[in-house]
């Protein structure tokens, strides 16, 4: 990543020991407004983190990301989210959110990260659960084929899949 890019992506399976192994890559730089008043990352700021790595996870394995589809098309909320911080970023420091999807069950699935600073400390692990949506109706239903085949296609066996 040079140093005007706010963000770029890579793929290749990097693993954590017990956290498992991770495929998708979100590289990025900890900005100015990312901090508080201590100088380090406000933890609300990694929640925005985390959702900027499925929404490049998504564009990466094929979903089309745009505007209009996103909106209509592609209706996928969070429903729940957990984070255990481990260690403060600071302005300016580099960091991966690395992003791998656990599980796709009925109408959820579970996506997990891992947020490490570019000298290799683990800064934060996550896992967040989203539900698919009726486009029209707003209601839960079963996540489309479509969607466990592109999912099944970048993280190979690694996924649980269930009804």
């Amino acid at each position: 990543m040079t140093e005007h890019e706010e963000a770029t992506t890579d793929h290749g399976a990097v693993s954590f020991g017990d956290l498992g192994t991770y495929k998708h890559q979100l590289h990025s730089r900890v900005r100015s407004y990312d901090v508080d008043r201590q100088s380090i990352v406000h933890n609300a700021i990694y929640l925005y983190w985390l959702e900027a790595a499925r929404i490049e996870y998504f564009r990466d394995i094929g979903v089309p990301v745009d505007r209009q589809s996103f909106v209509t098309k592609h209706r996928f909320v969070v429903v729940k989210t957990e984070i255990e911080y481990k260690m403060a970023a600071q302005f300016d420091d580099q960091y991966t959110v690395f992003t791998r999807v656990k599980w796709v069950h009925n109408s959820s699935f579970q996506f997990e990260h891992v947020v490490q600073r570019a000298d290799g400390t683990i800064l934060a692990t996550a896992y967040s659960v989203l539900v698919y949506l009726n486009p029209a109706n707003h209601k839960p239903e079963r996540i489309p084929d479509s969607y466990r085949t592109l999912i099944r296609e970048f993280e190979g066996d690694a996924v649980e899949f269930t009804q």
